[in-house]
């Protein structure tokens, strides 16, 4: 199963919360023996981050916009960052609904306050991310969908 991580990676904040729960989310995963059921994608890998340089992101808008629904079609499903609000990611998320793919909502802390459309289309949404306990609570929203 492959799940698209929809999110801002633009600042050291951002960055730094993305090591820290992409790591957690590991060794969840290890602990329920799922890790190679499942494959995490994350768009930054696959796309230049364009935001500091405008004329490169005029210039690339439409490869990196290509590239991102390439990716999210290869996907089952997708968790959408609400915190920051970064338009990306609640573009990214409303593609997975147009598309019928279930979208887990997470926040550091929490979802309650992302837009309403957002909260409607989610199939689950996780709070207070990094805590342990809700990292499992998110591998374990994930587990029946990856067992389908």
């Amino acid at each position: 199963m492959k799940v698209y991580f929809a999110h801002p990676c633009f600042n050291d904040e951002q960055r730094e919360f993305k090591e820290t729960f992409l790591k957690k989310v590991e060794t969840a995963l290890a602990d329920t023996g799922l890790a190679a059921q499942f494959s995490l994608v994350d768009p930054f890998e696959h796309t230049p981050n364009v935001e500091c340089d405008r004329e490169t992101k005029l210039r690339m808008a439409e490869e990196i916009k290509t590239a991102c629904l390439r990716l999210l079609e290869e996907c089952d499903v997708i968790v959408a960052l609400t915190d920051w609000d970064d338009t990306g990611t609640a573009f990214e998320a409303g593609y997975a609904h147009a598309t019928d793919k279930p979208i887990i909502l997470i926040s550091r802390t929490t979802c309650s306050s992302t837009n309403a459309m957002l909260i409607g289309s989610a199939h689950a949404m996780i709070d207070d991310v990094l805590d342990d306990d809700q990292v499992k609570k998110l591998v374990g929203t994930i587990r029946p969908l990856i067992l389908r």
